[in-house]
């Protein structure tokens, strides 16, 4: 509904329905990040509660120009 407002607004100030068209596709593109950017801060909490650790390893050198 807000996206149709805009580009009402955006048509009467005199953008063409080209240019409205545009920007409005491009809109598209965030809402994936808004479902799948949600659940990171939750999953992390979940998995800091779970006990799991990350096995910490020794360094890998890359030969004699490393020492």
């Amino acid at each position: 509904m807000c996206a149709m407002t805009a580009a009402r607004v955006a048509m009467k100030n005199g953008h063409g329905r080209s240019a409205v068209q545009r920007a409005g596709q491009g809109a598209l593109s965030y809402p994936p990040y808004a479902v799948f950017g949600e659940p990171g801060p939750a999953l992390s909490v979940l998995h800091g509660s779970s006990g799991s650790e990350i096995e910490r390893t020794q360094p890998v050198t890359a030969g004699a120009a490393a020492h």
